[in-house]
């Protein structure tokens, strides 16, 4: 599969890079990744990146297209499978369209001439590191850090590891390139005083009768944050994390349009085919959905409570 998708980058003078909209670091440093990736071994190709920008995303830049951009062009979309959640809908205007992604859900994505899928690895950027490695390909200091940054988050600082022992081979071959590993964790792990006050109120939240913990942030308390929806919605999740009793958490926060974005995490229970029943996906214990309204809210978290009664049927738990 990694060969076959060489040589279609070979074949393109243009290839233009999409993933999902409200990007994460994994979403973003995969799609900058390889362009930066692809800018060092094919200098004399044009290789542009597009979508949606939030305060997840770093340092990156996106290009400003025409759609004449995309006549025969190659278009490779990662971290996401599915139409909806793709940033900038004209990668339909690619004359082919490869998509790279780790997670569960197949791709609806029409015309696609690749579907690499492999949900071993920890994140799109492992994925495209493993690619790097396999050709040994050189890596400029940009490409290795947004790489590393995805490596890094999609894993939980290398918590949540499907296959250590290749994870480490591949963050070694990256650390190679001399990211910038300190910026990169002054820009992830440390945040201002303001934003620091401001998760103390995102810091209560709800119990079940299962000990499901959950939020539920309205449209008008994200507004008065004066913080863009992704660092709410996602960016507040795990403040419900590492609790012993809880084993499932989730936000629901509301969007613009009065839908809810379910962001759902859990510790040893897989919760991804909740998601899909209320057709979202992800990973099997990091995933979400969008919901069309409250009722289907109490919907998910009652199917949560599902999930930790049949593990508490088959575990110790006290």
């Amino acid at each position: 599969m990694k060969d076959v998708i060489l040589s279609k980058i070979k074949a393109y003078h243009t290839i233009i890079i999409h993933r999902h909209l409200r990007p994460d670091l994994d979403a973003i440093g995969s799609q900058m990744g390889l362009k930066f990736l692809l800018e060092s071994q094919y200098p004399e190709k044009k290789i542009c990146v597009v979508g949606d920008l939030n305060t997840m995303s770093y340092l990156a830049k996106m290009d400003e297209i025409t759609d004449e951009t995309y006549k025969d062009a190659l278009v490779i979309i990662t971290d996401v499978a599915v139409s909806h959640m793709i940033s900038d809908d004209r990668y339909q205007l690619g004359k082919e369209i490869i998509v790279i992604d780790h997670h569960e859900n197949d791709t609806d994505v029409e015309n696609v001439s690749i579907h690499y899928k492999d949900t071993s690895f920890n994140s799109a950027c492992e994925m495209i590191i493993d690619i790097a490695k396999t050709h040994d390909f050189y890596l400029s200091k940009d490409a290795a850090t947004y790489l590393y940054g995805g490596m890094v988050t999609d894993s939980g600082r290398f918590l949540y590891l499907k296959n250590p022992e290749r994870t480490f081979l591949l963050a070694s071959y990256v650390s190679r390139f001399e990211p910038s590993i300190q910026d990169l964790y002054n820009y992830l792990y440390t945040e201002t005083l303001s934003r620091k006050i401001l998760k103390n109120q995102f810091s209560a939240f709800e119990l079940t009768k299962e000990n499901v913990a959950y939020r539920i942030n309205s449209k008008a308390l994200i507004e008065s944050t004066g913080e863009d929806f992704q660092s709410i919605s996602r960016g507040m999740v795990n403040q419900m994390s590492g609790i012993k009793e809880v084993l499932i958490w989730g936000s629901f926060s509301e969007d613009h349009n009065g839908s809810y974005v379910a962001e759902l995490r859990s510790r040893d229970i897989p919760i991804v085919d909740v998601a899909k029943k209320y057709g979202g996906g992800g990973h099997l214990n990091a995933c979400g959905a969008t919901l069309e309204n409250i009722e289907k809210v109490y919907q998910l978290i009652e199917d949560l409570n599902e999930k930790v009664k049949q593990h508490d049927k088959h575990s110790t738990r006290n």
